[in-house]
């Protein structure tokens, strides 16, 4: 048999090295070559595009369909797809704020225009973009949105325009929020796949697709709270910004249309009006002004207005990014499932982001910390290693907390050594609990017709072992363990936010709450996003100007090769994507989600403090 496994390990080295000779290897070599051949071109290409003054009565175009992400625009995590697909990263968040701020006073500006559809970001995030947007209205200087098929969250975005106008075909959808739980319980028992939970807290839902094949009443009712609480914020702020009834459109104990016609919108005053692409082109060139080379009004796209005003670029081919001895506030991003280890670029790596915290703690150019916090949660042992790291940094630096979409469970775990936490309205946080999850293959084994047995010295040798289901006195030893850690969780809550033991089990349990409740129940501060966390810690600080440093930061890529081969420049709105939304590509992301929930699945102790359930960003 050792034998036989040595063969087999053999033969996959040997596959591995000859797929790193023949396959990988050339093309790094071509890639190597192509930049080396393509410097002086990809730089004067670079230049080109920010060179030179921008005209007067130019429109900085935002492009909704690319989506925002709290990373800077540049980074790994927006950027790491970009080569291999015909899309384009995500917009960092701080990045299209500050360029919005930046507009404002700019005196080219003449106005912003919203455009695309499908924005994939969550709620608490178009929050803060509508409060930048409300910003800028104030230089009178106009805010246009076209969003030729809206989709809710669009429309919602859109609010924050002066005049908002869709497609002739278009519909307005006001037809409510859902949140859908998708149950394996069945699938698994045919696959002979068994399911054992250990958890604490009766709203901790997040096992029940494992375990279950419907939905529980605690579950029902915490999704139901959450969803009114965003649609009741939906509702305030389209009747505030539009100056209509909303009760007409939200009412929940009515029946509603849900759909509204582009010429039922316009009439209800919902929309300003319904345009084709060339009558938009003619309405905004005489906002601007029309510009004969691209035969439409004068714009600049958001990423190239990043470049021209120095807010943030993307890297040459092989220049060192380092940091400056100027003093800084840390900008850090944890975005994504906590996962134990490194993770991937689009994980919260537990042991990387500790690694991170704690150089910048010894960063003496660094002053105070933001961390920014947009995760569902996951690996206890993960989001342990970040709290402590920062807890350590918090008794040499101000540490605040910026809470985005959602920041719960793992996510609220790590947001524990905040001296202040700031959150939107629209915020998902709490989730405070936690869940163990073994897996034994028994019955599969059965159905393929293997069977097992082992030897041991003690009772409890075998306590990880997914041969089989767990014993009760195996049971009874992990639950003890997932109680400990709710107990802590718990004891760091009350600590840190002060308060009383006797609070927990009514603001705990893996409850999630909206951002509104989470302020009330003292979970958080102050209402604000990113920008108002770090306002907040300039004036602490009381240095206005002290520049802000993103971690992590951008990424050297082949950017100069992508652009030799890609080309660079502005494109006309008319190009803003529209996100895939086919059924076949619904269902394969659908199923491409699940396996990456399982993979995140890594925690050593097989415990984890996460969300119970996801929000379409799309939605």
């Amino acid at each position: 048999m050792k034998a036989f496994l040595k063969n087999i390990f053999a033969s996959y080295i040997g596959s591995c090295f000859g797929i790193l000779t023949f396959a990988v290897i050339p093309v790094i070599i071509v890639f190597a070559i192509a930049g080396a051949m393509s410097k002086k071109i990809a730089e004067s290409i670079s230049d080109n595009s920010s060179a030179g003054t921008l005209e007067e009565n130019t429109f900085l175009v935002i492009d909704i369909s690319r989506g925002f992400s709290d990373h800077p625009t540049f980074s790994a995590y927006n950027q790491s797809g970009v080569l291999f697909n015909d899309g384009e990263g995500s917009y960092g968040l701080l990045d299209t704020i500050q360029a919005i701020f930046v507009a404002k006073k700019d005196p080219k500006i003449c106005g912003i225009f919203l455009t695309g559809s499908s924005c994939a970001t969550g709620y608490a995030s178009v929050q803060e973009l509508q409060r930048a947007l409300e910003s800028f209205k104030q230089s009178k200087k106009p805010v246009v949105a076209y969003v030729p098929a809206p989709t809710t969250k669009d429309y919602f975005l859109a609010t924050a325009a002066n005049t908002i106008w869709i497609h002739p075909l278009a519909e307005v959808p006001l037809n409510g929020l859902a949140s859908t739980g998708i149950y394996f319980k069945n699938a698994l028992q045919k696959a002979g796949i068994g399911i054992q939970i250990t958890k604490v807290g009766k709203f901790k839902s997040a096992v029940e697709p494992l375990i279950s094949d419907t939905m529980s009443e605690a579950d029902r009712a915490q999704r139901t709270q959450m969803l009114s609480a965003n649609w009741k914020m939906i509702a305030g702020t389209i009747q505030q910004k539009r100056g209509v009834d909303a009760k007409a459109f939200f009412d929940t104990t009515q029946p509603a249309k849900g759909l509204y016609t582009a010429k039922e919108a316009q009439e209800l005053k919902l929309i300003d009006g319904a345009k084709y692409t060339d009558e938009v082109i003619t309405e905004l060139a005489e906002i601007g002004e029309f510009d004969s080379d691209i035969r439409s009004f004068r714009q600049i796209a958001l990423e190239d207005y990043f470049e021209k005003k120095n807010i943030t670029r993307a890297p040459k081919l092989n220049q060192k990014i380092a940091g400056t001895p100027e003093d800084e506030i840390a900008v850090i991003y944890t975005e994504g499932e906590i996962v134990d280890g490194e993770g991937s670029i689009s994980e919260v790596g537990g042991e990387r982001v500790a690694g991170m915290i704690r150089d910048i703690r010894n960063n003496d150019a660094v002053k105070a910390v933001v961390l920014r916090v947009n995760s569902p949660g996951g690996s206890v042992f993960g989001s342990e290693q970040i709290r402590r790291e920062l807890e350590v940094l918090a008794k040499e630096k101000m540490l605040v907390v910026s809470m985005g979409d959602v920041a719960a469970s793992g996510g609220y775990w790590i947001s524990t050594p905040a001296q202040k936490i700031f959150l939107n309205e629209m915020t998902i946080t709490g989730s405070i609990g936690v869940f163990g999850v073994l897996v034994n293959v028994e019955d599969l084994g059965k159905k393929l017709g293997i069977s097992t047995e082992a030897v041991t010295t003690n009772a409890l040798a075998e306590i990880t072992t997914i041969r089989r289901p767990k014993t009760e006195q195996e049971l009874a030893v992990i639950q003890k363990s997932v109680d400990d850690i709710y107990d802590r969780f718990t004891g760091l809550v009350c600590k840190s936010r002060n308060i009383a033991k006797t609070q927990m089990p009514s603001l705990a349990e893996g409850r999630v709450w909206d951002g509104i409740s989470a302020k009330q129940f003292r979970l958080a501060d102050e209402f604000g996003g990113l920008a108002s966390a770090i306002n907040y810690v300039r004036k602490e600080l009381g240095d206005d100007s002290i520049r802000i440093r993103q971690y992590p930061g951008e990424t050297n890529r082949f950017q100069e090769v992508i652009e030799v081969l890609q080309g660079k420049g502005s494109a006309p709105f008319a190009f803003a994507k529209m996100r895939e939304k086919s059924a076949a590509g619904t269902l394969n992301n659908a199923f491409v989600d699940a396996w990456k929930k399982l993979g995140a699945l890594n925690d050593p102790k097989n415990v984890y403090a996460r969300l119970p359930w996801d929000l379409d960003p799309a939605e």
